[in-house]
């Protein structure tokens, strides 16, 4: 039997078809033998999991970690709390100008020399017919799918025109349309009216952009693809009438997937009382009936993935809020604390199962935007990204354990139980124990498989 680079052994291994005791082998940074432990190789370094759970390294497909002039987080930082949190790819959204091949390659760059877990790259944000230009050329160097706000942003799309061309672009190259759905003229007629009412109480930035605002462009962006043809991707859907939306969609047959955040699971418009401005993000808290409805879209399999839309300004940045509402800006740090409050509200609790996450956190993004399997699986061939979850471990969320540059989490006090132990990357050790032990520049670029592809130009 030839010899392995690293075996773990004695864990508890969650497949996609089942959980077994055994472990993997690796070698040269991807998996070589998953098995019982009897059945696996020999190896020049062997990690006893103590029965703890082996599972995928996560897949984040919607992180901000590099937005100049927004906000102050990096890919270090950004991909530090990462490997902290379990997630061992960032998919990064792009909230400025990746619309053409020069942009892309100068932010890939970026990556390649700061990043310390394995990132892919969305392209975006497209406002105006320029932007959808270079969508074939993009799609070859790699891009993982196109951002397109629909409203509710100084990015918006100008025009539905925009969009509906967009989407006939994309959908010639088999990529996908990732829309923030929001009305943009529903977003500004709200808006307009909680600043004359001059309400400035934390729940008037929910008020300012209320269900319809989602629900609406939800119906139009699932509309506009079914005319296009080209697969559709809600980006943090948030209300029960996105669920009921989606669900239509998907009964019909119509290639259109959904993600959900932990905050759009686990916080409502309730928390305003606690947590002020500080849980303004976009689109906002919901009710507690959106929360529930969510949970239940899960398991129905009507939301697709669990991202983190991890945006973290700083404490003094959020602080606008204190004099207007309105003005905060919107976004909260998430990579560090997505898969331990997954682990103990989801698992721990009953929501869902350990499967369940797995196919959330690891399979199901990774699918949707072409990095599976080489992400996202523990299989023979895929590369050897793994964590190692301590299912009983209990411990409390403080902002001042976080690795980005948020000082703050809406989730500060929260006492979790479940939480990734050990990160791995093609490999390599990466995170233990809550330290960051891997290196800026080892993450590396992960393109979509369609990159190879041949893309239909006409």
């Amino acid at each position: 039997m030839k010899r392995a680079d690293l075996v773990v052994e004695n864990a508890r291994v969650v497949t996609p078809i089942g959980i077994f005791e055994g472990g993997i082998a690796v070698e040269g940074g991807r998996i070589c033998a998953v098995a019982k432990d009897p059945l696996l190789p020999p190896a020049d370094s062997v990690i006893d999991a103590g029965k703890k759970i082996l599972m995928p390294g996560a897949v984040d497909a919607h992180t901000h970690v590099y937005l100049p002039g927004f906000i102050k987080e990096t890919f270090k930082t950004g991909t530090m709390a990462a490997a902290v949190g379990g997630t061992t790819t960032i998919i990064e959204m792009p909230s400025t100008d990746t619309t053409t091949v020069k942009n892309f390659e100068e932010r890939r760059k970026i990556a390649e020399g700061e990043a310390i877990v394995d990132f892919a790259l969305h392209s975006g944000e497209i406002q105006e017919e320029r932007d959808t230009l270079e969508i074939s050329g993009l799609v070859r160097a790699g891009t993982t799918g196109f951002k397109i706000t629909m409203g509710g942003g100084s990015t918006a799309a100008r025009h539905d025109g925009i969009i509906l061309e967009s989407f006939m672009e994309i959908g010639k190259t088999g990529s996908i349309a990732i829309v923030h759905a929001e009305n943009h003229q529903l977003y500004e007629h709200f808006r307009r009216k909680i600043a004359q009412e001059g309400r400035n109480d934390p729940s008037a930035y929910s008020d300012s952009r209320p269900n319809i605002v989602e629900a609406e462009a939800i119906s139009r962006a699932i509309l506009f693809a079914r005319f296009a043809g080209n697969r559709l991707h809600i980006a943090h859907m948030t209300t029960k009438e996105g669920v009921e939306l989606v669900r239509d969609a998907k009964d019909r047959g119509q290639p259109v997937t959904s993600e959900v955040t932990p905050q759009a699971l686990l916080l409502n418009k309730n928390d305003y009382l606690r947590y002020k401005h500080y849980i303004v993000y976009n689109p906002p808290a919901r009710d507690e009936e959106d929360n529930l409805s969510l949970w239940n879209a899960i398991n129905e399999k009507i939301v697709d993935c669990i991202v983190t839309d991890h945006c973290a300004y700083t404490k003094e940045e959020k602080d606008v809020g204190i004099k207007n509402i309105l003005e905060t800006p919107p976004g909260i740090p998430g990579l560090e604390t997505k898969l331990t409050l997954m682990l103990s509200e989801g698992v721990n609790k009953g929501r869902i199962s350990l499967m369940k996450l797995v196919e959330l956190c690891c399979e199901s993004p990774a699918k949707i935007f072409g990095i599976f399997p080489r992400k996202g699986a523990i299989q023979v061939g895929s590369d050897a990204d793994f964590l190692l979850v301590d299912i009983e471990k209990e411990d409390k969320i403080s902002a001042d354990k976080l690795r980005s540059v948020g000082e703050f989490t809406p989730f500060e006090g929260w006492r979790t139980k479940g939480w990734p132990v050990l990160t791995v990357v093609r490999g390599e050790v990466v995170a233990e124990d809550g330290e960051v032990v891997g290196k800026p520049g080892y993450g590396k670029f992960i393109p979509s498989s369609l990159a190879s592809r041949e893309i239909n130009d006409e």
